[in-house]
């Protein structure tokens, strides 16, 4: 830490605050240690480290998992699970903040972003619900808490990462993410119900009947296959993560062409043109955020980190509570998917060898855990999607989604301290033995 501290942390918190992009923070700071801290590293693992990074074939689930969301994106389908999940859902109390999460939920299972989700949902929902007389707070708070659950349920972009750099398997951090996005959506839905119980808020709407139920469900049938062909696949091992991407872009395109014929060339070039946008911005911060890893990684800091925590406490809620007050805090100033190729490896023995994770369940508790930094200012992107359409500022926002957030962190708990939360369906697909 002698030299970590000046040479390496320095640099990169000085060009965080200059406003340097989080990727060339990372890759200048490693630079910059390299060159004048005097470490044996040579200068060449930057440029080796760095491709090696990205070298990898679990990581084509990335682009085709992308892919899939920006092409449905493109198809229109919005409209058609909105109404279905009206129709499901919406004639319960608070019925459009249950929509609001279920159709979340199910946007999750093809999409896989949580900001993509945020910017999809915010614009449909929150007027929605202003004109049902929610508050404007409940409402800002329901579509930012319930975009949370778009990387949990798979396809889920931030697992690839976290698997792929931390060497775990990419097909069972998919699938123990199932049950924890699930549980998220439900306790969501029973706060909301709660919440608009006690306050009376919206509009109660009738039960529109069976019928209406099954055509909205026929209409939106091709959309709600696509988590189950992506699943099914992976469960039954006919294909692999890596292999369902390219299977569910193949499903889209047809279902986008020749069942509803809402996807045009355009819109496949634009996907296109977005997908390798988003992919390119992944990797160059997981890339960059990997050499700094690995310098820490040889400076021995998730040694010196696991020592100095052990050195105060040994208990393991209490070094979980530190945990998680780690992810609050650089979730304030930092984006999550660097956070979380950063922190994977420095918490790795903490958390799996000290506290006894398994290394699933620790993907998924950091996963989880960082996400919430998307709803902590100053840095929190899904407020800031949300804040305006919403017309609050990030202050009141911020202070509307505490209980939502509340809630999701204690979720967070029991993922870390209840295994089988996410170990259920690995073990029953082959992934834990």
């Amino acid at each position: 830490m002698d030299i970590v501290a000046p040479y390496l942390l320095l640099p990169f918190l000085l060009l965080l605050a200059l406003g340097v992009p989080i990727a060339f923070s990372l890759s200048l700071a490693s630079a910059v240690f390299l060159l004048f801290s005097g470490t044996r590293i040579p200068v060449t693992v930057l440029a080796s480290e760095m491709y090696g990074a990205v070298d990898s074939f679990a990581l084509l689930a990335l682009p085709t998992f992308v892919l899939a969301g920006e092409l449905l994106n493109r198809c229109e389908l919005t409209d058609k699970l909105v109404e279905f999940c009206r129709q499901l859902v919406g004639w319960l109390r608070g019925g459009l903040a249950h929509v609001t999460i279920l159709f979340a939920m199910l946007l999750s299972g093809i999409t896989g972003s949580t900001l993509g989700d945020a910017a999809t949902m915010a614009p449909i929902f929150v007027p929605s619900m202003i004109r049902e007389k929610y508050p404007r707070e409940f409402a800002g708070a329901v579509v930012a808490s319930a975009s949370v659950v778009g990387a949990i349920i798979p396809p889920s972009i931030p697992l690839v990462v976290i698997g792929a750099q931390l060497g775990i398997s990419i097909g069972g951090l998919l699938l123990g993410g199932i049950l924890p996005g699930i549980v998220v959506g439900i306790a969501l839905m029973i706060a909301s119900y709660i919440a608009a119980r006690w306050g009376g808020y919206g509009t109660i709407h009738p039960f529109g009947g069976l019928v209406p139920l099954a055509r909205s469900t026929a209409v939106a049938a091709p959309v709600l296959l696509i988590p189950v062909l992506l699943l099914g696949g992976m469960l039954s091992g006919v294909f692999s993560p890596t292999e369902a991407g390219t299977v569910t872009v193949l499903y889209t395109i047809v279902v986008g062409t020749v069942v509803y014929r809402t996807l045009s060339v355009a819109g496949l070039v634009n996907a296109l043109r977005a997908t390798a946008w988003v992919t390119a911005s992944a990797l160059i911060i997981m890339a960059s955020a990997v050499v700094l890893g690995r310098i820490m990684t040889f400076h021995r800091v998730p040694q010196a980190l696991v020592e100095l925590m052990l050195s105060h406490t040994q208990n393991k809620i209490v070094l979980l509570l530190l945990v998680v007050g780690l992810f609050i805090i650089v979730g304030m100033f930092m984006d999550a998917m660097a956070n979380m190729v950063i922190l994977g490896p420095l918490l790795y023995p903490l958390c799996v060898q000290v506290i006894g994770m398994h290394p699933i369940q620790y993907g998924m508790f950091l996963m989880v855990g960082l996400l919430l930094g998307v709803l902590t200012p100053p840095v929190g992107m899904v407020l800031f999607i949300v804040a305006p359409i919403a017309r609050l500022s990030i202050e009141r926002l911020s202070l509307a989604v505490l209980p939502l957030r509340a809630l999701e962190f204690g979720i967070l708990f029991i993922i870390a301290t209840v295994p089988e939360l996410t170990l259920t369906l690995p073990r029953l697909a082959g992934y834990v033995h």
